[in-house]
């Protein structure tokens, strides 16, 4: 054991007498600081606002990658996803704050105007009636449960009663 652990430090704490060891047990040991959490950057497909692109999908995934960037301020979030757009997205979002200054001020804000500018009124109705359509009929088991995973996430808020 000498070998591995050095013969002077083993012969040292054997000859050290019990108030020895325990004035060297209360010296205080370097403090071993918590890991700070790096920011991880992930690539967002932008939404352009096109007809058949999922809003809610791209809400969640800008959430995902806002997370890992560790961005937690509003303007900040407000503008990691104003850049996330394109098309006729990015056109309107940049239209609307030119014409009503300071009309983004939160993240929710903005998710809120972009429902409203890019969903059909009946947005929610219309996935609810889909999913309770939905049939397997002569397709695999495993499409099936695709469009049935796809179109429960795709509701969003209560029923419509």
């Amino acid at each position: 054991m000498a070998g591995i652990f050095g013969g002077d430090a083993l012969r040292s704490l054997a000859a050290a007498t019990p108030a020895e060891q325990s004035r060297r047990s209360t010296h205080p040991v370097a403090e071993m600081k918590p890991a700070q959490p790096k920011p991880l950057r992930l690539k967002v497909n932008p939404y352009e606002g096109k007809e058949g692109e999922n809003l809610h999908f791209w809400v969640r995934e800008v959430e995902l990658a806002m997370d890992a960037a560790l961005i937690s301020t509003e303007r900040l979030r407000v503008a990691f996803a104003l850049s996330n757009l394109g098309g006729r997205a990015k056109t309107w979002t940049y239209m609307h704050e030119a014409t009503t200054p300071g009309c983004f001020t939160t993240w929710a804000q903005l998710c809120e105007q972009l429902r409203a500018a890019f969903l059909p009124a009946n947005y929610e109705y219309h996935h609810h009636s889909r999913f309770l359509a939905c049939k397997q009929a002569k397709r695999e088991l495993h499409e099936y449960i695709q469009e049935m995973r796809v179109l429960a996430a795709s509701m969003v808020g209560e029923p419509p009663t």
